[in-house]
């Protein structure tokens, strides 16, 4: 069965985008990229994005880089990717990162997402970000975090400042403080008491004893508690070495607490006399 009209003119129009991309290009670098990616992903990929783009992005990327980008990242992806990033924001990203951890980063975080990063903090401070807390630990907390609210905390804080405090957290501690406290007390706590007194608490406390501290307290009063405390004149020396820590268990921690069971008195037994 024969393509109708329409079709082939469609095809033939996409292919002369393909011959005017790679014309641009120069003979060598399009002949390397034809040849390791084959004519039908080339095809389907300058069907999808505009042949202005494609060029200006594969003249700024080795060959190597453009055959590797294309294999490793789903085209459905890339074609987002693009669509969702300015060149120079692209071009950034694609080398500063490996092209390994930039496919598991599109996989993982919306492209959308990764370009409203780029276009408000800039390509430079969002790559500090992935780098500075790894791949990994930035997609678990991402996944966590919606995008927006992240951003809405770094203007609040500032990126170093998040950037320490996370590094010397676990996922599991974040998670946890995410899914109690939220994100709206976390400025006010370092502004109130610093990212390195805040890691103290959190070092002698831990992360539960911590929330559960402030669950009890209250977050006004547990820092009223503190300025109290700083104008004491006390000292480490006068603490009685017989004295142990006792963790502090919330309401809701007692309550899963089950009662003692109490212990039926257990009964004589009669003997009966025989007369």
């Amino acid at each position: 069965m024969y393509p109708k009209l329409g079709q082939m003119k469609e095809v033939l129009v996409t292919i002369q985008t393909v011959y005017q991309y790679l014309e641009k290009l120069g003979p060598k670098k399009s002949f390397q990229i034809l040849k390791n990616l084959g004519y039908e992903k080339l095809l389907s990929l300058t069907g999808k994005v505009p042949k202005e783009r494609l060029i200006v992005l594969t003249q700024k990327l080795s060959e190597e880089t453009v055959v590797e980008l294309v294999n490793q990242i789903p085209e459905k992806i890339l074609v987002e990717m693009i669509r969702e990033n300015d060149d120079d924001d692209l071009v950034y990203f694609i080398h500063s990162l490996s092209i390994a951890d930039l496919a598991i980063v599109s996989k993982s975080i919306p492209p959308h997402d990764v370009g409203l990063l780029a276009k408000t903090l800039g390509p430079e401070a969002s790559v500090e970000v992935l780098k500075s807390l790894g791949i990994q630990k930035s997609i678990s907390l991402l996944k966590e975090i919606p995008m927006r609210d992240f951003l809405w905390l770094v203007d609040k804080i500032q990126l170093q400042p998040i950037i320490q405090l996370v590094n010397e957290l676990s996922v599991a501690d974040c998670k946890k403080w995410i899914k109690q406290r939220g994100l709206e007390e976390l400025p006010i706590l370092l502004k109130f008491f610093g990212v390195a007194n805040v890691l103290e608490i959190f070092k002698k406390l831990g992360m539960n004893q911590a929330l559960a501290m402030m669950q009890l307290l209250g977050t006004r009063e547990m820092m009223e508690l503190s300025v109290l405390l700083s104008k004491m004149n006390l000292g480490l020396q006068n603490i009685p070495s017989n004295l142990h820590s006792k963790p502090i268990v919330s309401e809701k921690q007692k309550s899963k607490i089950p009662p003692k069971k109490k212990v039926a008195p257990k009964k004589k037994k009669v003997v009966k006399r025989s007369h």
